[in-house]
Order: structure tokens, then sequence, then C-alpha cells
């Protein structure tokens, strides 16, 4: 009999051994440390890193098991996972594989499994690809299926790799790993409404989906037993989030062979992903042909449909928080035509007059023919010119090689609390994390407040 989903999953987990991942996999896995730590840290001066250190600081007083980015308090390790990945998500600029942001609820994980338990720089990394492996491999299968029915990509697939790299960590055997991946499936969750709405539960989804992660291995730890079917039953995962479990192997039959991790891409600007091409667009025409705000009579948005149709994409107001803003392409194309700038200060002009008439003269067009990241913006002006300009790009466009996310993240160092002295050393501790024996030199630099 062949194994089963979660069997083979935990196969792949059980055996990954970190002197048997190839190099640019590794190296992918430390710059997207750098990358989920570093905009985290910029995303201090938010609500939600806030509310969630709270909470945890409440529910994890007198434990001492893991460092909250937010203050440097120590707290236990699931309620460090909640909150240090509510924090990695606070300003939206995180990493992304389709729709699922995977590091922002993998990493929190691995950091504080890892500080807790002394692991060393070569299992943190391991655990860490495990976790984008596994939630990757249903991702890339199943998200255009899960997403269209109001299911949330990253908490859905985000909890499979929290509970694969919490596995790995707590060195379960592979039986265990798999009913901890069992029950991973049955404890996914997140709809899409409050994207729609503006308000804030997707926010903390991913610190949720974290804490759950941990608590799946922690049960599979203890003795407890998930259903070999978790997947592909009949009433499982697939048939409940995708509508769809015929062939269930076909998205773990690349495991090993093919890694995830390198089809992870990077935000450039503190918006959801289907913004960015849009504001790349809009402030390459604001540059290029030098738009004056009171010369635009109109905005047209051409976007691939499935972009344009997400909830909250087409929104134009009124706006109330940056919830709302950062997922609007009327205010995000508006708001880069105005300014040539995109910064998360910027998102906050919810009644700004002139924007608001910018967004106004706004139209979306959802159109199957744009492919997926691509636009096409045509800003008519008053005399009754016509300014036309097309982005066409696939997702290597947001693939960046280290050095280069790296000096994205120096960019965000003025969002930190940190000085440039602590961003550095943080930097040159996660390029040579293999070398590391345990946390010890790399949690001091990772804390918003010094």
């Amino acid at each position: 009999m062949s194994q089963t989903v979660s069997e083979t999953l935990a196969s792949f987990v059980h055996r990954l051994r970190f002197e048997e991942i190839p190099v640019e996999v590794v190296q992918k896995a430390k710059t997207c440390l750098i990358h989920g730590i570093g905009v985290g840290l910029a995303g201090y001066d938010t609500d939600f890193p806030r509310i969630a250190a709270e909470i945890a600081g409440v529910n994890g007083r007198g434990a001492h098991e893991a460092t909250l980015l937010y203050n440097g308090s120590k707290c236990t390790i699931m309620e460090a996972a909640f909150a240090n990945a509510v924090m990695l998500h606070s300003r939206v600029q995180e990493d992304t594989h389709n729709t699922a942001h995977l590091g922002t609820i993998v990493i929190p994980v691995v950091l504080a499994l890892g500080e807790s338990r002394g692991a060393s720089g070569k299992e943190i990394l391991t655990a860490l690809i495990a976790g984008y492996e596994v939630g990757g491999a249903l991702s890339r299968q199943y998200t255009s299926q899960s997403t269209p029915r109001g299911f949330r990509a990253s908490s859905v697939y985000g909890i499979l790799g929290a509970s694969a790299a919490a596995a790995k960590l707590l060195h379960l055997t592979e039986e265990q790993t798999a009913h901890a991946l069992g029950f991973a499936a049955s404890f996914a969750f997140g709809t899409l409404e409050a994207f729609a709405a503006g308000t804030m539960e997707w926010r903390f989804e991913n610190g949720v989906a974290a804490k759950n992660g941990i608590l799946c291995a922690l049960l599979a730890q203890s003795g407890a037993v998930a259903t070999k079917l978790a997947f592909e039953g009949n009433a499982g995962f697939l048939h409940a989030f995708a509508g769809n479990h015929k062939d269930p192997l076909k998205c773990v039959q690349h495991l090993g062979k093919v890694y995830e991790i390198l089809n992870v891409t990077f935000k450039l600007y503190p918006v959801c992903a289907f913004n960015q091409s849009p504001v790349i667009n809009a402030l390459e025409m604001k540059k290029e042909f030098d738009i004056q705000v009171e010369q635009i009579q109109s905005i047209v948005i051409e976007m691939n449909d499935y972009e344009a149709n997400y909830p909250g994409m087409s929104s134009k107001g009124p706006f109330q928080n940056i919830s709302q803003t950062l997922m609007s392409a009327p205010y995000c194309v508006s708001s880069s035509l105005m300014d040539g700038e995109m910064t998360l200060a910027n998102l906050k002009r919810f009644d700004h007059e002139t924007l608001n008439q910018l967004i106004d003269k706004t139209i979306m067009i959802p159109e199957k023919t744009v492919n997926p990241l691509c636009n096409k913006i045509t800003v008519e002006l008053k005399n009754g010119q016509k300014l036309v300009r097309e982005m066409s790009i696939t997702q290597d466009f947001y693939n960046f090689e280290t050095e280069r996310d790296i000096e994205m993240i120096r960019d965000l160092r003025k969002e930190m609390q940190i000085s440039s002295e602590q961003l550095e050393q943080l930097i040159h501790e996660l390029l040579s994390l293999e070398n590391k024996p345990n946390l010890s030199t790399l949690m001091p630099n990772t804390t918003a407040v010094s």
C-alpha cells in the first residue's frame, strides 16, 4: 500500500539532513530569514505587534523560553511564536509563495523552538527549509483552488509548514511527524472576508497558525494520534479547502527534488503582493512622464482578473486603516502617482482630499488576458493626452538575490528601533547561521526596542 500524503510529507521531513540540502537552498533560507526578521523589525510602529506582544506577555508570564521581538521580554514558546508571527506580518512586506506568506509563520516557529531548545544553526536552517517545503508543496498545488472559495492561503498552508518545522526541531519520529501534520490538516483555518471589510482578523491569523503548528507537534510528541487520511480522505483537508482530493500524491511527488523555497519571492513595498506591480508601474510613470496630480482626468488600471477580484483590491474607500489602503489598488496607484514613492506613512492618509479625489477618478478593469503580476495603467490628462505604461514580468522579477534583499532591508533601518550596527550584526549572524552552536548571539539583535 502506498504512503498517504501525511506519511509522504513526514518521511521527507524526518529524513531531511542539512548536509544533503543544496547550497542554493540553504542560501535562500538565509535570505528568507534576513528578509522576514528585517521586515518584522520595520513594522514595529503599527498596532498589531503591540497587541500581540501584550497578549503574549500576559499568557506567557513567568516563562523564559523564548524572546518577543517587540520588546525583548521572555515568554512561552507558543506565545512567542504567536506574537513574533504577527510582528513579521505587521507591515505586509513579507515573502510570498503563490499567495501564502509562509515565512511569517515558519520563521517565528524555528526562532522560538530553536532558542528554547538550544538548537544549532544547522538544525534551525534544516527545520526552516522543511517548513517551507511542506507548506509550499500544498500551496503550489492547491492555492488557486482554495483561495476562490474564500480561504486564506497563509494560515491554511502555513500551519502545515509550522508543524513540519516544529516536528523537525523536536526530533519527532517519522510516525509522530505524520500525526503532527495530520493535526495541522485538521486545525488549518482562515477566511478572506476581513480583507474586504478592512478589519484586523487576517493580521493575527498567521500568529495563530504559528502557535498551533507547535501545538500539533507537541500533541504528536505526547502520543496523540491523527488520521492517516487527514489530507486525501473524503472529508479531509483537500476536499474541504480545495474541493478536490483526486490524485492527492501529485502535490508531494517532487519533494526533495524541486525545492519550493527557491520559488519564494519578496516584496519591495509594504502593500499587498498583488499591488506590488501596479505600484512599481505607477512610480515609473510618475518618473517617466513627470505627471502632475492637477493634470489627471482619469486613471485606468488593467490587471489579471484573479488578482483584481481578490477581496479589497478594487476598494475606493472610505478608508479608515492601513489594512484597507494596502489592499486597494486604486489607493496604492493614486498615492504612487501623487508622491512618486510608497512608504508605510503613505498608507495612513485616509482623509487626504487630493488623494481621495484621485482615487475617485480611478477605474479597475479585471482582464483574463493580463498575466499574473502584470498590469497596464492608462492616465488620461485633462488636455486629452493619454499616457500608457505596461508592465510585463514573471515572478522571477521578485525573486531577489541575497545582496539585493539585504540592501532593501538596510533601506528600512530608519523605520526600525535598532541601530545600524545591530542590523549589520544581525545580518552577519544570519549569513553564518550554519556555523552557530545556538541562537545566543543572534537573539539580542532581533529585539525591536534595544
